[in-house]
């Protein structure tokens, strides 16, 4: 999987559909963006990265009734995984642990540093 393959905008939509615990049509889809996200995009907008994401594998749809809804094809977890390797791959070579280092280094508190110690050791 490319995670590049997305758009920031698609992305957003992405995200409005990993975090439900429901199927979600599109109306329901450009109304939690737009809200949670201060967007403003109407119907076709929302519908266009839609059509997008389908093509491009990231999710599936069905019809019930007169309605579509969709679904992912790809689980928020894969896709941060994949992004995590595109990103050592990138800024350290490949090398996961260069990168959990930098961002923990520089991005975690002490609390989530120690959550995260108590995590590794469980490993």
């Amino acid at each position: 999987m490319e995670t590049n393959d997305i758009s920031t905008c698609e992305r957003l939509v992405m995200k409005v559909i990993w975090d439900s615990t429901e199927d979600l049509a599109l109306q329901e889809i450009m109304d939690k963006v737009n809200h949670e996200n201060g967007k403003s995009w109407k119907p076709q907008t929302v519908s266009t990265f839609l059509a997008r994401l389908v093509k491009k594998e990231f999710l599936t749809v069905y019809r019930k009734g007169r309605y579509t809804y969709y679904v992912p094809a790809v689980s928020k977890k894969d896709f941060w995984k994949a992004t995590m390797e595109e990103n050592a791959a990138y800024f350290a070579q490949g090398d996961m642990g260069d990168l959990a280092c930098a961002l923990c280094k520089d991005m975690l508190s002490d609390e989530q540093r120690k959550e995260l110690q108590e995590e590794i050791n469980k490993l």
